[in-house]
């Protein structure tokens, strides 16, 4: 190696310092980016060509081989499904508080405090059975316990269509995220044509699906050029730079569905997506459903008894409530009080006999009906049927908390693992700028000496 190399060795080694200063510096910049993945210049020596009279040592200098993205495809990948869960969870506990809310249970605006106050009154006529105000007060507390339960189905379905709703602003999300993966995919594969990487493009893809993870469920196929195949739902939703996109479905029973571009459904696993379609096509609906059950029985038991009861005109055969027809419409919608009823407590039957106008038995005898066994095939009472029903919600909202309480714990231990990994420590950046700034002015003194070297020589060559 001649003396004029050494000034080679002392120019690489400051275009190398130079780039571990510029790598350092983007880490600080980028210190409180999320989702920015920390870099790293690798540096190796230059080793000369191997050739007969070419000698090997020292070598060449310095160059840079690469910068280096640091993170945790490990971390990365369990965070994403950990996300998915709590996500899930996160929806499902969001279901459970707008119900309960609806249902405003224990209290008394609640549906237990209405229907007890209901068989209150038939038990209060059965002792006082010629008294108008108590007639009066039992009319008024059955039509308020009918709004009441009317009331409550109707934000039932209110909360329904709100969580239909943002099915489909969120399913318009997942589109548009599977967009911008494409996009960046597409760029990606630019970059890997000119035989480059963009570790920040990396790093937007990996928030991009980390963000769709939240919403359903993925599985991410990374190729060797950097590009990713996304795969939501169990269904092919990102390929390269082309996306294929879901959409929403209504069936004729008023469930929602989520199809790819095939028409087939999308089966989410977890994230809200699938929070969302639970809470739409189970959750509420059975819930409503078992109202509708409490209602018919109801209405039937009740009926049953006032028809065989006698009223201040010595009528019979007069129903209380309206019947439940089997038109489509919800029983709970078609709880009403007869309207030969209303207006008129005297022809409320409250005796067993006619011609009895003090006789309050049959009264009596639908007052029992608040401990009857009449639901779940004559094994449990109205009133322990609505409170098993309440119970239930507040059961599985407990359990929604829980989860994400522990998703929520277990989310924040991978994020600190994969930050310990991936994330900018400043002190470990000051020092490596520390180091570079030093090996450059190292590098600067090292040409300096060779430049002065190199005028002591030609000096002499010319004397």
């Amino acid at each position: 190696m001649s003396i004029f190399s050494s000034l080679q060795i002392g120019k690489l080694a400051l275009r190398a310092q130079y780039k571990g200063m510029e790598v350092s510096g983007q880490n600080v910049a980028n210190a409180n980016t999320p989702g920015y993945s920390r870099q790293r210049v690798n540096l190796v020596a230059v080793v000369p060509g191997i050739s007969p009279g070419v000698n090997l040592a020292p070598g060449r200098g310095v160059k840079v081989a690469g910068v280096e993205r640091i993170h945790s495809e490990f971390y990365r990948t369990q965070l994403m499904n950990t996300a998915s869960h709590l996500s899930y969870w996160i929806m499902r506990q969001e279901t459970y508080r707008g119900v309960e809310v609806i249902f405003m249970e224990p209290g008394e605006y609640g549906l237990n405090q209405y229907l007890g106050d209901f068989f209150d009154a038939w038990s209060e006529l059965s002792s006082s059975a010629e008294s108008t105000a108590i007639r009066t007060g039992l009319l008024e507390r059955a039509e308020t316990f009918t709004r009441a339960v009317q009331d409550t189905y109707l934000r039932l379905t209110e909360l329904r269509f709100d969580l239909r709703d943002e099915i489909g602003s969120r399913v318009q999300q997942v589109n548009q995220l599977a967009k911008e993966i494409a996009v960046i995919n597409d760029k990606i594969l630019f970059s890997h044509a000119l035989k480059q990487t963009s570790n920040e493009l990396l790093d937007q893809l990996d928030l991009a699906l980390e963000e769709l993870s939240g919403l359903i469920d993925i599985r991410v196929f990374r190729k060797e050029n950097g590009a990713v195949d996304v795969f939501a739902g169990g269904s092919l939703l990102v390929q390269n730079q082309n996306t294929y996109a879901f959409d929403v479905e209504m069936a004729l029973d008023g469930t929602v569905h989520i199809v790819n571009h095939h028409g087939t459904a999308v089966e989410p696993q977890s994230g809200r997506l699938l929070g969302l379609l639970q809470g739409v096509n189970e959750t509420i609906p059975e819930i409503q459903a078992q109202i509708d059950q409490l209602v018919s029985a109801l209405v039937e038991e009740v009926n049953r008894l006032h028809r065989g009861g006698y009223n201040l005109y010595n009528e019979t055969g007069i129903n209380f409530f309206k019947e439940i027809e089997d038109n489509g419409v919800p029983p709970s919608l078609q709880f009403a009080l007869n309207e030969e009823l209303a207006g008129d407590p005297s022809r409320i039957a409250a005796a067993s006999e006619g011609g009895q106008p003090g006789n309050g038995l049959q009264a009596l005898e639908i007052s029992r009906l608040r401990s009857a066994p009449v639901m779940n095939e004559g094994k449990v009472s109205m009133i322990d049927y609505y409170r098993g029903l309440v119970a239930s919600i507040g059961v599985k909202g407990q359990e929604s908390t829980r989860m994400v309480e522990a998703f929520t714990k277990a989310e924040t231990q991978l994020r600190e693992e994969h930050l310990a990994v991936a994330g900018v420590s400043l002190d470990e950046e000051v020092m490596n700028m520390i180091q570079f700034q030093h090996a450059w002015h190292a590098a600067a003194r090292f040409i300096s000496y060779v430049d002065y070297m190199i005028g002591t020589l030609i000096d002499e060559l010319g004397r």
